[in-house]
């Protein structure tokens, strides 16, 4: 009965995480032949498009080059620092985890994943 129990609130979380927001397209996201875009892919698809995807929860979409734009405009190096060591609020908690919470990652896979969505990013917005 208990493993019953556990099944039912499994689905019931897991339905909370599917939904999208009425109206919003999920977009396809591009694929590279250059190795370091085809590796980052893997390792975004794993775990950045959690929360990039769509961007629900109030990080930026992949999808949404105006907030892309400022950031990109920082450069690599910003953006590297960034993901591997997270993004604090004013409030001191994590908008953003370090290594987007996945602390396996290395620090060369966490440059291929910001390289392939910077370069999803500028393909997405050039396909609009």
């Amino acid at each position: 009965m208990s493993q019953l129990w556990l099944i039912f609130i499994c689905l019931y979380l897991l339905a909370g995480c599917s939904e999208q927001q009425q109206g919003q397209a999920i977009p396809d996201m591009p694929r590279f032949a250059e190795q370091q875009l085809a590796k980052g892919r893997g390792i975004w698809m794993g775990t950045c498009r959690n929360c990039h995807l769509l961007g629900v929860s109030g990080e930026p979409a992949v999808t949404d080059s105006d907030a892309w734009a400022q950031r990109i405009g920082k450069g690599k190096p910003a953006l590297y620092q960034s993901a591997l060591n997270g993004i604090k609020g004013d409030d001191g908690n994590y908008r953003m985890p370090p290594r987007g919470g996945n602390g396996r990652l290395k620090d060369e896979e966490i440059r291929q994943a910001v390289d392939y969505m910077v370069a999803a990013v500028e393909t997405l917005s050039s396909s609009n």
